[in-house]
């Protein structure tokens, strides 16, 4: 629900946007689309039970040339430990904790697009 709402409003604000419903989902866009800019839930399911998330998935970006300077924004309901949060800081990541209003993904995903442009 709350990602297709988010969605929605990235959407009404002319972004192009793709859902996925788990890492593995997410791999698969990653590799088939231009993504220009990624939001993330850390808590991001895993289908195949091996244990990946979110951070999981902003690792391998971070590890993977063609999406190395992606702008990520980690939009998370989940309090996060001050370690994760200076990964996600060291990985490029900015967050964002729900229930902030959508307007702040937006604006996040705005400023990290304007500095990569």
């Amino acid at each position: 629900m709350l990602q297709s709402t988010l969605s929605a409003f990235l959407t009404l604000h002319h972004f192009t946007t793709f859902r996925a419903s788990d890492v593995e989902e997410a791999e698969k866009i990653l590799g088939r689309e231009r993504i220009d800019a990624v939001t993330l839930d850390i808590k991001l399911p895993d289908a195949r039970g091996t244990k990946r998330n979110g951070f999981t998935l902003l690792k391998s970006l971070r590890a993977t040339p063609a999406h190395a300077h992606l702008p990520v924004v980690i939009f998370t309901g989940m309090p996060m430990t001050e370690e994760e949060e200076q990964l996600a800081k060291r990985l490029h990541a900015e967050i964002i904790y729900k229930p902030d209003p959508y307007r702040l993904v937006v604006e996040g995903l705005t400023r990290l697009l304007a500095r990569t442009s």
